[in-house]
């Protein structure tokens, strides 16, 4: 009866502090959420990696200089889901995509959905972003 007297506490104070961590992971504050902008641009580097994808573009300014932007998107795991891979995205390939900006003004932001040159469309989406109606839906 000790030991579980003991244990109890203990178990339910780490149940606790796991809760509050992968909550705090989750945290989609630095997004605004419900702003969405479309925009095109070049992608200079697709990056699959865990615990998000980032995604890089180039992004043509009105003055014809270019901004690099730079968007999360889903884990790994999820994404293979939907039929995206580290080879979804080549470097050069012009998209057009969907995303909810970056609070404090930065070029980036979370990406909702990339539409390719072949009009095919990808949800990209980890909850930072969730889209419009125009929004590719999810499998």
């Amino acid at each position: 009866m000790k030991r579980l007297l003991i244990s109890l506490p203990l178990a339910l104070a780490a149940a606790l502090l796991t809760t509050s961590v992968a909550q705090a992971h989750h945290s989609f504050a630095m997004f605004d959420n419900k702003t969405f902008v479309t925009k095109s641009g070049t992608i200079v580097r697709w990056a699959f990696n865990n615990p998000h994808s980032w995604l890089y573009l180039n992004v043509k300014n009105e003055d014809g200089s270019e901004t690099l932007w730079s968007f999360e998107g889903g884990g790994p795991t999820g994404l293979i889901q939907r039929g995206i891979t580290g080879n979804t995205f080549k470097p050069g390939d012009a998209v057009t995509f969907m995303y909810c900006p970056l609070r404090d003004g930065r070029p980036g932001g979370a990406i909702g959905w990339v539409k390719l040159a072949d009009g095919k469309a990808l949800n990209l989406a980890d909850g930072g972003c969730t889209g419009t109606e125009e929004s590719p839906k999810k499998p």
